[in-house]
């Protein structure tokens, strides 16, 4: 049986009944405190601002390495001319937050360094 992975958990209702579960009422109560999460906290709108800049300065960072992988450590530098998307996906992927705002500041600010 080939099972598409947005179909997943259809098919699997299907085969087997869940084994546990929320009664109807803690259901509802469990739905409404999601609505509300997402609505309250997950989608307010400093959450999205903040995620839009995180996004920006990642694909910032992406981009201007990519456009330019001398500006890349040297360690990466090297790795880049393998598979220069993989290295620098790698690279920004493995930075922290602080670090990867300090990086985009010194490549995109004037007067940094």
């Amino acid at each position: 049986m080939q099972i598409r992975a947005d179909g997943l958990e259809a098919a699997l209702k299907r085969v087997a009944p869940p084994l546990v579960g929320f009664s109807e009422p803690v259901r509802a109560e469990a739905d409404t405190l999601k609505q509300f999460l997402r609505d309250h906290l997950y989608r307010h709108y400093q959450v999205m601002r903040m995620t839009e800049k995180a996004r920006r300065i990642v694909r910032e960072l992406f981009e201007a390495f990519l456009n330019e992988p001398r500006l890349l450590p040297a360690d990466h530098l090297q790795r880049a001319g393998h598979d220069r998307p993989r290295a620098i996906a790698d690279y920004v992927a493995g930075m922290t937050d602080r670090y990867a705002m300090k990086e985009h500041r010194r490549l995109f600010a004037v007067g940094e360094i």
